[in-house]
């Protein structure tokens, strides 16, 4: 894929191991991936690593999105939606399809996302 634009659908490359999770571009948000790539080159590398062999496991950078945001359908399956900190205001978001070992990147964002953001604070956490 190297000179071209990424698409909806489409493998982040490299391609997956045999026992790795498949990483797809999964909306128009998600495909900045690329571009961050070359911003974040070390910690978008460990992501990718982290993400093709552990998806759901939660870390310090790495755990489940909260209230409105926990749940994203992707090609008309309802998945749980996470978040991935690729530095102090990157985020990656991601969905995890278990039945199709899938990862769908849902929004790349260099900024942290304002989805997450309500006039100027963070949004509320469901409890």
């Amino acid at each position: 894929m190297a000179g071209r634009k990424p698409k909806r659908g489409q493998q982040v490359p490299p391609l997956p191991a045999e026992d790795e999770w498949d990483l797809r571009y999964a909306t128009k948000e998600s495909l900045a991936f690329a571009e961050m790539e070359t911003q974040f080159s070390g910690t978008c590398a460990k992501a990718k690593a982290r993400l093709k062999v552990a998806p759901t496991t939660r870390s310090d950078v790495q755990k489940p999105l909260r209230g409105t945001l926990a749940q994203r359908s992707v090609g008309g399956v309802q998945m749980k939606q996470w978040q991935y900190d690729i530095s102090s205001g990157a985020r990656l978001w991601y969905c995890v399809d278990p039945n199709h070992r899938v990862v769908w990147l849902t929004l790349a964002a260099t900024d942290h996302p304002r989805a997450t953001v309500v006039k100027g604070k963070r949004a509320p956490r469901n409890r």
